[in-house]
């Protein structure tokens, strides 16, 4: 037995349940020989111990048929009307919550391609990509833009960048099929210096070129979209002029958070009547490496960067069209998106991990020229030769 201090204050006195009280309790409050309390089931006084001696503390509770039995009945509910409702069942250890949702979120699964432009039998346009948040280019803003079109019917189809007056750096998947054939150069042409894409919208400065060879990244991959670069060489050059000239070359790449621009042909009301796409462009900020493969879920290799536009869904430019990055190309547009998912970059291929490949190609296509015109020349001299003997 011990001292106790204890001044309790209830409603009432309890009436204890299996024995009844058989403790005595003075004139001074007192509680003595109390033997054993198992269950409170209401209150009749209110009792004050103080100085108690003698006093039996409760056991333990030890056995659940101390403690009246659980409901076993669930409570009624009313009728519901909605037959679609349904009602609460009664707790199931094994399954206690409801399924999970057998429909997982959207996500990005493979590569998403943003989508060329899409024209009728007559070359007539019936879709071309939105640019949302864009404002039109004018003319000279982006002298090296260029205008991939097929030589049939003057349609957009990529985007590509003058690095020459007569080579145009483009993305690889644009002038292949999807096993990564070449497409024939005889079916291509260039144009360039205008802001409008249409045939019959030209501008008086409007230049077109035809295209002569091209020359695709010995590894490109078509499935993955690694070293997803081309170099289209000209059968002539471009004419230089205040708004068309070619771009210089970023010589590092551009850090997380660096601002860029990105031009596009494009259209920038959903569903219009009349497409009347012109060249629009939208700011975009570079993104880390790390955040946009995480984003793609790893599908991004070496060579590839990321950028967005921030706090809008700025959607898709042109496949082989440029990021340029204080007045220098950076990028070259690979895939993306577009509309569907903004929170997912737009994955470019990095300019200055091609450096040396990109080099190699406009050498090398200017050898084969110089080789070919010599060829030529001497092929005429023996011929001249022939003739005079």
């Amino acid at each position: 037995m011990w001292r106790f201090e204890v001044y309790f204050i209830a409603l009432a006195i309890a009436t204890i349940s299996s024995q009844p009280f058989n403790g005595t309790v003075g004139q001074n409050g007192t509680i003595t020989n109390v033997t054993h309390i198992t269950h409170i089931t209401h209150v009749q006084h209110v009792i004050h111990v103080h100085n108690g001696t003698n006093l039996t503390v409760p056991q333990a509770f030890d056995s659940a048929n101390s403690l009246p039995p659980l409901a076993t009945v669930p409570t009624q509910l009313p009728a519901m009307s909605n037959p679609n409702v349904t009602l609460p069942m009664p707790f199931n250890p094994e399954n206690a919550l409801p399924p999970l949702a057998t429909t997982p979120p959207s996500v990005i699964s493979g590569i998403p391609l943003y989508k060329h432009p899409h024209y009728d039998s007559a070359g007539k346009p019936l879709w071309f990509p939105r640019i949302i948040g864009g404002t039109p280019a004018t003319l000279g803003e982006f002298p090296s833009k260029v205008s991939l079109q097929t030589t049939q019917n003057s349609a957009h189809f990529c985007g590509g960048t003058l690095l020459s007056l007569r080579h145009v750096l483009t993305a690889a998947h644009c002038i292949t099929d999807i096993q990564g054939i070449p497409m024939s150069a005889s079916r291509i042409q260039a144009m360039a210096d205008d802001l409008n894409v249409l045939p019959k919208m030209g501008s008086a400065t409007r230049q077109v070129r035809q295209a002569k060879s091209l020359n695709i990244h010995e590894k490109y991959n078509p499935t993955t979209l690694a070293n997803d670069l081309a170099v289209v060489s000209l059968a002539s050059e471009f004419t230089k002029t205040n708004s068309l000239y070619p771009s210089k070359r970023a010589s590092s790449a551009p850090p997380p958070g660096q601002l860029c621009s990105l031009a596009g042909w494009g259209v920038v009301v959903e569903n219009s009547q009349t497409i009347s796409p012109s060249l629009q462009r939208v700011n975009l900020e570079v993104i880390s490496f790390q955040h946009c493969n995480a984003a793609y879920q790893g599908a991004l290799v070496k060579g590839m960067m990321c950028a967005s536009a921030p706090g809008r869904d700025a959607c898709q430019g042109d496949s082989g069209g440029a990021l340029i990055c204080q007045n220098r190309v950076a990028g070259v547009v690979s895939f993306g998106s577009g509309c569907a998912h903004p929170t997912y970059p737009g994955v470019y291929m990095d300019i200055t991990h091609y450096e040396k490949w990109i080099g190699k190609a406009l050498s090398g296509a200017q050898s084969l020229v110089q080789g070919a015109s010599l060829t030529l020349l001497v092929a005429l001299v023996v011929a001249v030769k022939n003739f005079l003997n």
